[in-house]
């Protein structure tokens, strides 16, 4: 666990299960209870991951929940969310993986994605592209949808930007089925 993370593991009655789901739910608007879940309220509705788990023995249930990304004073949106810039290849994959699907979503709802996905997947991209393990060679076609995908946020067209998006998915699954 990061140093950004936190973790809680309650043990309770089986019927008080919904009572704390419910609890928890609110607390993305408001202070939380029980008690014992106070110190995750505020973080809850900035945080970048929230994990939940619960099992039932009987008339038992034991809950875990782990907070991850929990924001710090100053960070960047784009960091706290989709984490720093460079690394593995994997990392990188995995990173844009996440931003891929807050992209999508945003031209799903004929929204502008927020510039900071925009940023992160636009420079994740590069760093893909120029990773020691792939060059230009596997990724020339996906520069050119990249830039255009890029111009058409610039510009804010929606129209053009979803079908720069439809493009890059085509080539990421191309990509894909390539290296399987």
């Amino acid at each position: 666990m990061g140093s950004d993370d936190m973790k809680i593991e309650i043990i309770l009655q089986a019927d008080e299960v919904s009572q704390v789901l419910k609890a928890l739910a609110g607390g993305f608007r408001h202070a939380i209870e029980p008690e014992s879940l106070k110190a995750f309220a505020p973080h809850l509705g900035s945080c970048t991951k929230l994990e939940l788990t619960i099992k039932q023995l009987g008339s038992m249930a034991e809950m875990k929940l782990k907070v991850k990304g929990v924001s710090l004073p100053g960070a960047a949106i784009a960091d706290s969310v989709l984490g720093p810039v460079g690394g593995s290849f994997k990392a990188i994959k995995k990173r844009m993986k996440t931003s891929f699907k807050f992209l999508q979503h945003s031209v799903v709802t004929l929204t502008l994605p927020p510039v900071e996905i925009v940023d992160a997947f636009l420079k994740d991209s590069l760093a893909m592209c120029a990773h020691q393990d792939r060059g230009a060679a596997d990724y020339g076609q996906y520069m050119d949808i990249l830039n255009d995908f890029k111009s058409a946020f610039d510009k804010q067209d929606r129209v053009a930007l979803a079908d720069a998006m439809d493009r890059l998915n085509a080539s990421k699954k191309a990509c894909h089925a390539l290296a399987k």
